[in-house]
């Protein structure tokens, strides 16, 4: 039994990647405003099987805690009521089942009030696809049997600006350690506090420098950071000479992902500190 169900599992395994890789939503961020209500994404079913489709809308955020790991938020009713139009969203069709290649255009509408304050509001859109043949049912010599029916559910984001939308960020310090004694890395902190009534978009670099201004070790990831919090990255520095440099944090309104017309723009923010590298 133990050898059946270990192979269960494997299946399940193998079939939830396969199916994940098989539906694909583009775009992954929508953004409307209050002169154009509307928005379109697409999801493409790109499996042997046809798909059922749902679509549901939920409030949702990410922040950090003071060591910058990110935490995902469902739950803090008082942020959702200040924040939130998850549910002002309506998309069209709702439901619906995909053949094989196919493709199908959501439309999504959105009722947020005229009187709404300035700043930008958000939603998650969780598309929920999942495999309309009968669900597969594996057997084994112990008489062991499970049916699998596998949803795979892909998160997106929706935002949608009002009125004068700004972001920016204050660089509140910077923190540099060794984990665990390790002069191979080197972890930097970030504190910073999100300004304006929108998230901030973009990217940020971190570099270590030598004296000369030349750029030994680099971090870079594209993030959204929905309030105040903590960035941190880690950088590989072995093989550098014991010495002094510079540590640079560097954030843009920039993503590689999303044009910059759908951003709100900020003038790039730049920090540094030294660090000592024994």
């Amino acid at each position: 039994m133990k050898r059946s169900l270990n192979s269960i599992f494997l299946f399940l395994s193998l079939l939830t990647c396969s199916v994940h890789a098989q539906v694909t939503i583009a775009p992954t961020n929508l953004f409307l405003d209050n002169q154009t209500r509307f928005g379109t994404y697409m999801v493409i079913n790109g499996s042997n099987t046809p798909q059922e489709i749902s679509i549901e809308f939920f409030f949702g955020y990410s922040e950090t805690d003071i060591n910058g790991e990110r935490i995902n938020i469902t739950d803090n009713q008082e942020i959702e009521a200040s924040h939130s139009v998850a549910e002002s969203i309506r998309a069209f069709p709702q439901n619906f089942i995909l053949q094989p290649g196919q493709r199908q255009i959501v439309r999504l509408r959105i009722n947020a009030p005229n009187n709404s304050q300035d700043g930008t509001f958000w939603s998650r859109i969780k598309t929920t696809s999942t495999p309309e043949s009968p669900p597969v049912e594996i057997g084994s010599d112990d008489n062991v049997t499970a049916r699998v029916g596998i949803n795979i559910e892909q998160i997106t984001g929706l935002f949608y600006k009002s009125g004068e939308v700004t972001t920016g960020i204050e660089v509140e310090g910077i923190k540099t350690s060794f984990p665990d004694g390790n002069e191979d890395q080197l972890v930097v902190l970030t504190d910073y506090q999100r300004t304006g009534n929108s998230p901030f978009l973009g990217s940020i670099t971190t570099t270590l420098q030598n004296q000369n201004g030349e750029i030994l070790a680099q971090g870079f990831r594209s993030t959204t950071l929905f309030f105040d919090g903590t960035q941190k990255e880690e950088l590989d520095i072995s093989g550098l000479s014991p010495g002094k440099y510079t540590v640079q944090v560097h954030f843009e309104t920039r993503r590689s992902d999303i044009s910059s017309t759908d951003l709100v723009q900020m003038e790039p923010v730049t920090a540094t500190t030294t660090v000592t590298i024994p």
